[in-house]
């Protein structure tokens, strides 16, 4: 378990914001290895063999972030209380159940959103990691990229950072991909032993496709004109 417990804390140190909430991802599903969240208007495909952890996984996170950020003193707890509120879980993925035994390093993806709006300054997905790179580096963790990196994905405009930090002598590698989307910074995070293992996770966002599903089998005819009455 001290494993385990490590792999959540690897999130919870490195999403500074971890202790999100729920709620904002109304209709949202998960299935077959594809969540799909209508009020952002996206879906995305994760390791269907990889296990979904729901609320109660959530909370424990939400617990353990609060000690988190009150040991690593990146925020005071002020702004602390003014992000956490604003911050919403929207996928929890780890590739084995947490608690299963003989882990030795749990591999996860999240996707959170966190509301911008009381921060005006923050207009593309690059600001927002910027801001948090700020963060993160009072922390023990290094940048692994001079500057987030602009990413072109199915059209949509996202910036990507990684960082990497080391704890209980198992180092770790954390990438983060962000857009602005309605108001809300959607960010991606891929979590894994090394940069090579991050890499081959951080594909999925490959399948990240804007907008509502392709029904299989349901053929779509745009501006067809209406049929014409037959004459009687």
């Amino acid at each position: 378990m001290k494993r385990v417990s490590f792999s959540i804390s690897i999130i919870l140190l490195l999403c500074t914001y971890a202790n999100a909430q729920t709620g904002v991802d109304h209709g949202a599903t998960t299935k077959d290895g594809t969540y799909i969240n209508p009020r952002f208007g996206f879906s995305f495909n994760y390791p269907k063999e990889w296990v979904v952890h729901g609320e109660a996984t959530n909370e424990r996170i939400r617990e353990l972030g609060k000690e988190k950020i009150a040991e690593s003193g990146a925020l005071s707890q002020a702004n602390a209380e003014v992000s956490l509120k604003n911050t919403y879980h929207l996928l929890t993925v780890f590739r084995h159940a947490v608690g299963t035994p003989g882990v030795s390093f749990n591999p996860a993806i999240l996707v959170i959103a966190e509301k911008i709006d009381h921060a005006p300054g923050i207009t593309s997905g690059k600001d927002y990691l910027l801001n948090l790179r700020t963060i993160l580096l009072k922390t023990e963790v290094q940048a692994l990229l001079k500057e987030p990196v602009e990413y072109r994905i199915a059209g949509s405009e996202f910036f990507r950072d990684s960082f990497a930090m080391e704890a209980n002598g198992v180092r770790a590698v954390q990438t983060y991909f962000s857009r602005i989307e309605k108001g809300y910074a959607l960010v991606f995070i891929f979590i894994g032993e090394d940069e090579k293992s991050v890499d081959e996770m951080a594909k999925a966002m490959e399948t990240f496709t804007p907008g509502p599903p392709v029904r299989k089998g349901v053929t779509t005819i745009i501006d067809t004109p209406p049929a014409k009455p037959k004459p009687h």
